[in-house]
C-alpha cells in the first residue's frame, strides 16, 4: 500500500549494521506508572492524592501525607491475547506473565512541634514500568513483495557490484541471504554484475509467517523525599535509577503457495535475535496543595531519561531452493561471519519529559482519616514522543562516523513520524471501615503523526483493599486495551503492509504492607 511507504523507512548504512528504529523511541518512551495494587485500581490517578508509596514515581510530594512507616510489596500476574489483522488474515497468540509491581519502604520523621516543617518522608524502593513480555503470531498470503527484498535493497543502497562484498559486509542481512542463495546476481556483460534477484516467487503467491517474543521491561529503583509544610504544601523531589532490558527473537517463514516444486523456491527463513540493554538516570518533582480540606491540587515534572544503551544481536538464513545448483537446505548465521560473537553496538538514547497535573477531592474530609469516605481523582499527563533522542556514545565501544549519521537520521525521522498526546486517568474510592472499593480508568493517546495508524491504550481497573491493625492487602484486576500497528519489514520501493494488532490483557495485582 503506497501510502505506508514512507512510514518508517530508515535506510541501512555501508559497512554497519544497527538494530535502532524509530519505533524504538515509542517503545522506550511509552510507559505506564506500575505502582501499587491501590494505584492501579483507580487508574493511576495519583498525582494530587498522595499517601501511597507510588507517588514516590509520580508526584513524590505526595510522600508528605505520610504520618507512619510503610513497608510494601506487590506481587502480579498478567494473561490475555494479541490479535493481529495482515494482508486480511487473523492470527490470536496468548500469553502468560508472573512479576512484581513494586517494592519499597517510606520513612515518616516529624518534625519539631514548634516548626512550620511539620513532617519530612523518605522512600526507597524499586518499580516495574514497563512488561515487554508477549508472543504475537503474524500471517498471511502475499502476491505483491517479498521480505527478501529488503536485501536486494541493502545491496542498491549500498552499491555493491562486488559479489565479494556482498558476501561478506554484511552479516546481519543480505549477507546471509547472498550466500544461501536467497537473492543471485543478475549477470552483465564480462561476467559483471548488473543487479540483484530473490528467487522467492511472490507474483505466483507466497504464505508469509511471523512469530516474536519479547521479553524484559523498565524497572525504576528510586530515592524519593518529600517535605510538608504546614499540612497545606507539600514539595517532594525522586532520583530514579532505571534499568531497561527488551529482549525479541523474530522467526520470519515464507514458503511458496503455488505448488510449482520446480520453480527454485520452496521455502526460506529468517530469525533476527536482538538483546538491547540500557541505565539511566532521571529526576522527578513535584508539589501538592491542600487548597481545603477537601481539595488537593498536584503537579509533577518528569526530566527526560538518558540511558547508555547496548544493543547485541545475531541472524540467521535457513533457505530450501529445490536443488538451485545443486544446494539443499542451507544455513548460515552471523555467528559465522563474525568469528562465533553477537553483533554489538552502543549509544545512548533519551526519553520525553512529561508534565502532570492532578485534581483530588476528598469526601468528608479531616484530620481524623478513619473518618473518611473515600474520594475522586483526576489526571492529566502531556508528553511529546516526537522529543526522544538516539545520540553517540563516545566512550569505548561507542558509534563509528557511520554510525553518528545513523543515529541522527533515526532521531529525525521520530521527529517527523510522531507527536505529543495527551494521557488521561481517573479513578475513585469508597471506604467502609475496614474494605475499600475502587474502580479507575486509564487513557493514552495515540503517539504517531500520521492518519493512517492510530494506537492507543486503555485501562479499565477495579479492586478491594483491606485496613486493619496496621496491615493492609489490596487486590486490583486491570483489563488493558491496546491498538497498534507492526511492520513485518519494509521496503523502499516495493509493497509493504503493516499487520494491525488488538491485544486484551488482564493483569491481577495484590499488594501487601505493613504500618511500623
Amino acid at each position: 500500500m503506497g501510502k505506508f511507504f514512507f512510514f518508517f523507512t530508515i535506510l541501512f548504512l555501508a559497512e554497519v549494521s544497527h538494530a535502532q528504529e524509530p519505533i524504538d523511541a515509542l517503545r522506550y518512551g511509552m510507559i505506564g506508572q506500575g505502582g501499587t495494587a491501590r494505584a492501579q485500581a483507580i487508574g493511576g490517578a495519583i498525582v494530587s492524592l498522595g499517601g501511597d508509596i507510588s507517588t514516590a514515581t509520580v508526584n513524590p510530594a505526595g510522600l508528605g501525607l505520610f504520618k507512619t512507616n510503610d513497608f510494601v510489596f506487590s506481587p502480579g500476574l498478567s494473561f490475555g491475547s494479541t490479535k493481529i489483522d495482515y494482508l486480511g488474515q487473523q492470527k490470536k497468540d496468548k500469553n502468560f506473565n508472573a512479576d512484581f509491581s513494586n517494592i519499597g519502604i517510606v520513612l515518616a520523621k516529624p518534625g519539631y512541634q514548634t516548626d512550620k516543617w511539620r513532617n519530612f518522608t523518605f522512600a526507597i524502593g524499586m518499580n516495574k514500568m514497563v512488561n515487554y513480555s508477549n508472543k504475537t503470531l503474524l500471517e498471511g498470503s502475499n502476491n505483491k513483495s517479498s521480505y527478501s527484498e529488503k536485501y536486494i535493497d541493502e545491496l542498491i543502497n549500498n552499491q555493491v557490484t562486488d559479489p565479494n562484498r556482498a558476501a561478506n559486509d554484511y552479516p546481519y542481512g543480505s549477507s546471509l541471504a547472498f550466500n544461501t542463495y536467497l537473492i543471485d546476481t543478475i549477470a552483465g556483460p564480462g561476467n559483471s554484475v548488473l543487479g540483484y534477484r530473490s528467487l522467492a516467487t511472490p507474483l505466483t503467491g507466497v504464505t508469509q509467517r511471523q512469530t516474536s517474543i519479547t521479553k524484559g521491561g523498565i524497572r525504576d529503583t528510586y530515592f524519593a523525599g518529600s517535605a510538608n509544610f504546614q499540612d497545606k504544601l507539600f514539595l517532594g523531589a525522586t532520583i530514579v535509577f532505571s534499568k531497561l532490558s527488551f529482549e525479541r527473537t523474530n522467526t520470519f517463514r515464507e514458503t511458496d503457495a503455488s505448488g510449482n516444486d520446480q520453480n527454485n523456491f520452496n521455502y526460506f527463513e529468517t530469525e533476527e535475535y536482538l538483546l538491547s540493554e540500557g541505565v539511566g538516570l532521571g529526576l522527578k518533582l513535584g508539589a501538592l496543595y491542600k487548597a481545603t480540606d477537601l481539595l488537593r491540587i498536584g503537579l509533577a515534572f518528569h526530566s527526560p531519561v538518558a540511558y547508555n544503551m547496548t544493543d547485541r544481536y545475531s541472524t540467521k538464513v535457513t533457505t530450501d531452493l529445490e536443488g538451485y545448483l545443486g544446494n539443499g537446505v542451507m544455513t548460515q548465521s552471523s555467528l559465522d561471519l563474525n568469528s562465533s560473537e553477537l553483533g554489538q553496538f552502543q549509544y545512548n538514547y533519551v526519553n520525553p519529559m512529561r508534565m502532570m497535573l492532578g485534581v483530588s477531592y476528598v469526601l468528608h474530609s479531616g484530620e481524623d482519616v478513619t473518618k473518611q469516605k473515600g474520594f475522586l481523582s483526576a489526571d492529566v499527563e502531556y508528553i511529546n514522543y516526537a522529543s526522544s533522542k538516539f545520540k553517540t556514545y563516545t566512550g569505548e565501544g561507542g558509534s563509528s562516523a557511520n554510525g553518528d549519521s545513523y543515529l541522527k537520521q533515526v532521531t529525525a525521522t521520530v521527529k517527523d513520524q510522531f507527536k505529543s498526546a495527551l494521557n488521561f486517568r481517573v479513578g475513585g474510592e469508597l471506604k467502609f471501615n475496614t474494605i475499600m472499593t475502587r474502580l479507575g480508568f486509564n487513557y493514552m493517546g495515540n503517539p504517531y503523526n500520521t492518519p493512517y495508524i492510530q494506537a492507543k491504550k486503555m485501562n479499565i481497573s477495579g479492586g478491594l483493599g483491606y485496613r486493619n491493625r496496621g496491615m493492609f492487602i489490596d487486590l486490583t484486576y486491570i483489563q488493558q486495551i491496546t491498538q497498534d500497528a507492526t511492520f513485518p519489514y519494509k521496503l523502499d520501493t516495493s509493497f509493504y503492509e503493516p499487520g494491525f494488532i488488538k491485544q486484551k490483557m488482564g493483569n491481577v495485582v495484590m499488594t501487601v504492607g505493613f504500618k511500623f
